[in-house]
């Protein structure tokens, strides 16, 4: 995937298929299914929070339904990552898709979310649906079809 390509997917509006979308709560993971609200793009929202010594530890991942490809994924209370580079990024980062050479489908970049402006983040008061409405906005993914949340 290009670098255009992924813009374009990750600027398209996106709702939940389904109406009642009830999330996972700690210890839970759940997979909903997008689509855009403009083309016949599909996209599946990872949800997993199954932290089994960290309960604060969960995972939103943004993938394009097609190829599976991950688009965006942010990690909290999860392992450092190192970068490509060699920088190495704290345990709460987000990975955002990046065209390199060899392409492998995954995120090898990540950025630290205390340095990412586009999604209020405060280590000190990590609250996941902060996280999870942060995250749906910069994937331009609305939540204001969702009758069910918990």
């Amino acid at each position: 995937m290009t670098e255009k390509e992924f813009i374009n997917l990750l600027g398209l509006e996106k709702v939940f298929i389904k109406k009642n979308i009830y999330l996972p709560n700690n210890g839970e993971n759940n997979t909903f299914d997008l689509k855009s609200t403009s083309t016949s793009d599909k996209f599946l929202l990872d949800v997993d929070r199954r932290g089994k010594i960290e309960l604060s530890k969960f995972k939103i991942q943004n993938r394009y339904a097609l190829t599976k490809l991950p688009l965006v994924r942010i990690d909290i209370d999860s392992p450092p990552h190192m970068n490509p580079d060699g920088t190495r990024t704290s345990r709460n980062h987000i990975h955002i898709y990046r065209e390199m050479d060899n392409d492998t489908g995954n995120l090898p970049w990540a950025y630290d979310l205390d340095e990412f402006n586009n999604i209020k983040f405060d280590k000190n008061n990590i609250i996941f649906m902060d996280i999870f409405a942060g995250f749906c906005k910069y994937c331009n993914i609305n939540i204001s079809n969702i009758q069910g949340v918990i």
